[in-house]
């Protein structure tokens, strides 16, 4: 699976130290020094461990911390698995010592869940406007699937919450909720399911709760026969 990080490089002053694991992924990183955005590639449940050397030395150098933070908490990196909370695509993480208290981000309007392929269990936020989902790294929804094209198809959320899919042009083609879609946008309601190669992506609200509608959990009543 493939997640994007935003790795906050160290403040002066008192930072932790603790264990360093061997990294087990591809980063790649951009932005300036103290800040870097980082693509990193690894299995699936793949812990924070495994990766925590190769953030700390993309954003800091060898000598880096390699303490992680989410906002105020301290990460375990032997708990913390890549694509779950608050591990998810777009998350910003802070070296050393916790981000300093800021403006709060606008939460994400929508949700992607990969719920299937190589990349399940990958969560991306959409904040607006239009994204690509592919197999290239340079989809702003990269996915590991050999059977999605490399600029696969995209994701457009308007101002008004409106969630639209068009097709690229992809070699297998995309379909929402068994139906195919063309270059023409089709709309992608809240528990809809989102099918490109051999992955489905699964669209909620912005807090990744229950959806109303498709997917929505049903009321159970007892029949009385055990």
């Amino acid at each position: 699976m493939q997640i994007r990080l935003t790795v906050l490089g160290p403040r002066s002053g008192r930072t932790e130290q603790q264990g360093r694991p061997t990294a087990a992924s591809d980063a790649q990183s951009t932005g300036p020094q103290g800040a870097c955005d980082v693509l990193v590639t690894a299995p699936a449940g793949t812990a924070l461990a495994a990766v925590a050397s190769g953030l700390a030395t993309t954003v800091a150098g060898s000598d880096a911390p390699l303490v992680l933070y989410a906002g105020p908490d301290r990460l375990d990196a032997q708990r913390c698995t890549l694509g779950e909370p608050p591990l998810i695509d777009g998350a910003v993480l802070s070296l050393g010592t916790p981000a300093e208290p800021g403006p709060e981000l606008a939460g994400a309007a929508a949700q992607l869940h990969v719920v299937a392929g190589p990349d399940a269990g990958g969560v991306h936020l959409l904040h607006g406007g239009r994204i690509q989902v592919g197999r290239s790294a340079d989809a702003d929804v990269p996915l590991d699937d050999p059977d999605v094209s490399r600029m696969h198809c995209s994701v457009t959320l308007t101002a008004d919450g409106r969630v639209t899919v068009t097709d690229l042009g992809s070699t297998n083609g995309t379909a929402v909720d068994g139906k195919e879609v063309t270059d023409r946008p089709v709309r992608l309601s809240p528990g809809s399911l989102l099918r490109i190669g051999e992955s489905a992506l699964r669209l909620t609200d912005g807090a990744g709760g229950p959806v109303s509608g498709a997917g929505a959990a049903l009321a159970t009543a007892p029949d009385g026969e055990g």
